[in-house]
């Protein structure tokens, strides 16, 4: 019944975020949006008919919205307190008018950049049951669009460990490029989750050197694995990662702690990245929308000065119960709904793992047999870099009994 459970979650954030933009493609006549050279301060978002946030799509080095003559859309300035500047309300139903303008109901024409908000649009979290087997939450992050809700992503997160299980995003292919790269990293927020942590201060180096020099039992030996001035500390490590979303505020809804994990950066800039980049180049190369999970596995471990393996946290509670794990395994599910084909791809992270022995590698290693990997395998096995090999859906599920139980081919 659990599993059945998850299959059910599964299926909606298939269907639901899998389904949250529209991408439209260009017509002679209509609107064309410049997002590049129009766009107010506040952009809102334009939502279609079928509750889709129609995306931008690159034509030359421009990010270009495109609607057809007499399409309909919401202009949308979303949150508590938003509204359009020019008419102070906040979803304002119109359609593509002649010069690219946007016209209201009462006859009013905007341009797009006419339309901005007071404010940048804002997500909402949303609890909806249990995840992971029983133990997670299920949390949907999306947008309130009156009385109905626009996923954007969903994150599974245990209360009790502070721990992370995994995330469900999409890839939109055809706009996997038009992301706003111009958009300012915000800082991660907690909400109202970890009850009693600053997960903030826990993150710093100062913070981490600290907690496991009292797990490794030296400060010395913890300032050899956190060193000052180098990518050997543990990053805010993002699982539905920003670049994976396209406008600025889809992007800073991105920057939850449930949406992240103690990673080490020589990790998370090498293989990790590497990981990241390569399935938006997929995806845009061959025109698809990929569903992406992206989870946890297993804690890390370091030695401690009498050589013996020791778990590691960034928190404890008042059991000393380990709160917010470093995982040894970040793992992705790389699945085209379309052609029902998918591909695991687990990296290590540990740069102090060495040597990686046959133990560590949980599920048979399939990378040489997917063309979007072959390139880089050369760079894979690079233990510092986040020692990474691929398997099967099915392989993966075995492993990593949260994981998505698809039984299908490798998508190659």
């Amino acid at each position: 019944m659990r599993l059945l459970g998850f299959a059910l979650l599964v299926i909606i954030s298939q269907l639901n975020v899998g389904l949250a933009y529209s991408i439209e493609r260009n017509t002679k006549a209509g609107c064309s949006i410049n997002l590049d050279t129009s766009s107010p301060a506040y952009p809102p978002h334009l939502i279609d008919e079928n509750m889709k946030i129609v995306l931008p799509v690159m034509e030359g080095t421009a990010r270009i919205i495109n609607l057809s003559q007499g399409q309909q859309v919401t202009i949308s300035c979303l949150g508590t307190g938003n509204y359009m500047i020019a008419n102070g309300l906040q979803l304002n139903p119109a359609t593509c008018a002649g010069s690219s303008n946007l016209q209201l109901t009462d006859g009013t024409q905007y341009s797009y950049s006419q339309t901005g908000c007071f404010k940048q649009n804002k997500e909402v979290l949303i609890e909806q049951g249990t995840c992971a087997n029983g133990p997670g939450t299920f949390i949907r992050n999306g947008w309130q669009f009156g009385a109905d809700f626009i996923p954007l992503f969903d994150m599974c997160h245990e209360k009790n460990l502070a721990l992370n299980y995994y995330t469900i995003n999409t890839v939109y292919g055809r706009s996997a490029n038009a992301d706003d790269k111009a958009n300012s990293r915000p800082s991660f927020s907690q909400s109202s989750y970890y009850p009693g942590l600053s997960v903030n201060t826990l993150y710093t180096q100062a913070e981490q050197t600290k907690t496991i020099a009292g797990i490794v039992g030296s400060d010395a030996l913890a300032g050899q694995y956190i060193v000052p001035n180098s990518e050997y500390y543990l990053s805010r490590g993002h699982m539905a990662p920003d670049a994976d979303f396209i406008d600025a505020a889809s992007q800073d809804a991105s920057y939850y702690f449930m949406n992240a994990a103690p990673q080490f950066q020589t990790f998370n800039n090498g293989n990790w990245k590497w990981l990241e980049i390569g399935v938006r180049n997929t995806a845009l190369a061959h025109q698809l929308d990929l569903t992406i999970y992206t989870g946890t596995f297993s804690v890390m471990t370091l030695a401690d000065i009498n050589g013996v393996q020791q778990q590691i946290y960034l928190a404890f509670d008042a059991n000393n119960n380990g709160l917010i794990p470093a995982p040894k395994y970040f793992w992705k599910l790389i699945h085209d709904p379309i052609s029902n084909t998918a591909t695991a791809v687990i990296g290590i992270n540990n740069p102090y793992l060495d040597p990686v022995t046959p133990g560590d590698v949980i599920c048979p290693d399939v990378c040489d047999q997917i063309s979007w990997v072959t390139s880089a395998i050369s760079q894979l096995t690079n233990i510092a870099k986040g020692y990474t090999f691929c398997c099967t859906a099915a392989e993966l599920h075995k492993a990593i009994s949260f994981a998505p139980n698809l039984d299908v081919p490798l998508f190659v």
